[in-house]
């Protein structure tokens, strides 16, 4: 039996032993620390101490999210009669979340000493186990928090075998109208998308564990694109005229954004010594994210990390039109200096996003995400003529498809133009 929570098992020798990754992975491999005792508490009295030894010493180990549960040594079960065996194990509340009906919650008592590996909480720690050393730590802790909120407290204690493709779209319904965890109200649709998308990934590592015979199928769920907020050309003038009055190093981030479609991340995670003035380019190797922190296993605050950006392609090098360069390489700072502060010490992008928004009231306009900035730089492209594969390469987008989609949106007046080319009633033009 594994407990998954606390990547703790009790092996077959009736030892219990406590997993910890101790090194990122090395030729496809990761290294593992193993402590062993007679008891789950022993153990993970050991774990306990031996990470409190650790982080004395400057040492972090990421752990698995998953809330701790208490863990009792396999017993007997009782037998169940057919009907008893046949009765629904879940209802749904007046809220439209999943709980386990009074009659199931009172036989589960005798339950509690079933084989976990039958149960989806032991399939959902299995899989972030599988997924922690193979994915950014940012997708990490995101599947993690995902599991946490929005699948475990439904399905942690449910049979794998009785998560049938019904089962799966009352959930996914029930998430969609009552879903928030505040408010009792309904999820954003991507929310549900993505937790469709978790739990395929954790039933199709289920069946490939042979857990399950077959991966129920699940419905589709459709996310309509977000409209893209982009600025008015009077929006854009204003804000450049109060970045140039300005004249400081978290202006120029605005403008680089503005002028080479940035993210938020990578802006904040520039540095001077990125800018190439000879060829006239900025290369993009970085970003700067705020995550979750774990410590043995829960959630103990966020933190910094600078890391690669989010995908391959957005590993870049961005050319600079001449009059921004030209702007740029009057201000330049010491290579180690990162571009928003001209100092040592980076800006984070709450910080950073923060003081774009006091801006934006300076300026007399409605509230935009740093994104508005990115997406501006993007249309301007279009309505110049740069053409789309290099626009798609400039914004680090996987698809030369996303940019066309996003983007080459013409406008009325272009629609009239194109339209006005037909020739109309038999005349020649």
């Amino acid at each position: 039996m594994k407990t998954g929570s606390e990547n703790i098992r009790r092996r077959t020798d009736g030892r219990w032993e406590a997993r910890i990754v101790i090194d990122t992975p090395k030729n496809g491999k990761t290294s593992y620390k193993y402590l062993y005792g007679k008891t789950y508490d022993e153990v993970l009295d050991k774990k306990q101490e031996f990470l409190l030894e650790e982080r004395q010493k400057g040492a972090i180990y990421r752990q698995t999210m998953l809330p701790r549960k208490s863990v009792r040594v396999p017993a007997p079960m009782e037998e169940k009669s057919a009907a008893d065996s046949g009765k629904e194990k879940l209802s749904q509340n007046a809220g439209g979340v999943y709980q386990e009906s009074p009659k199931a919650a009172a036989a589960s008592q005798n339950d509690k000493c079933a084989d976990d590996t039958t149960l989806f909480r032991y399939a959902a720690a299995e899989w972030l186990h599988y997924k922690e050393p193979v994915v950014r730590e940012s997708t990490y802790v995101y599947y993690s928090a995902m599991i946490r909120n929005q699948l475990l407290p439904q399905l942690a204690d449910i049979p794998l075998t009785e998560i049938t493709s019904d089962f799966i779209s009352d959930f996914l319904n029930a998430k969609k109208e009552h879903g928030r965890r505040e408010d009792n109200g309904p999820l954003a649709i991507k929310t549900v998308a993505d937790i469709k998308v978790i739990l395929k990934q954790v039933l199709k590592y289920a069946n490939e564990k042979n857990l399950i015979e077959a991966i129920p199928s699940c419905p589709a769920v459709t996310v309509r694109q977000k409209k893209i907020h982009v600025l008015t050309r009077q929006e854009q003038r204003r804000i450049e005229e109060e970045a140039l009055a300005r004249d400081n190093p978290f202006t120029l981030g605005i403008l680089l954004s503005l002028y080479g479609g940035l993210r938020i991340g990578e802006v904040c995670a520039l540095k001077w010594g990125d800018f190439d003035f000879r060829n006239g380019t900025v290369r993009i190797t970085k970003t700067v994210t705020r995550l979750q922190n774990l410590e043995d296993g829960k959630k103990a605050g966020t933190k910094i990390i600078i890391g690669r950006p989010k995908t391959d392609c957005s590993l870049r090098v961005v050319p600079l039109p001449e009059t921004v360069l030209q702007y740029f390489k009057e201000r330049r700072g010491a290579d180690e200096t990162y571009l928003l502060t001209g100092t040592e010490k980076l800006m984070e992008p709450r910080a950073c996003l923060a003081r774009f928004k006091r801006l934006l009231k300076k300026c007399g306009l409605e509230d935009h995400t740093w994104h508005s900035l990115r997406h501006t730089f993007a249309t301007r492209c279009v309505e110049s003529g740069v053409d789309i594969k290099s626009l798609s390469e400039i914004m680090g987008h996987s698809d030369v498809e996303i940019t066309m989609q996003r983007y080459v949106h013409p406008s009325l007046d272009t629609k009239k133009e194109q339209v006005n080319k037909l020739t109309c009633f038999g005349q020649e033009r």
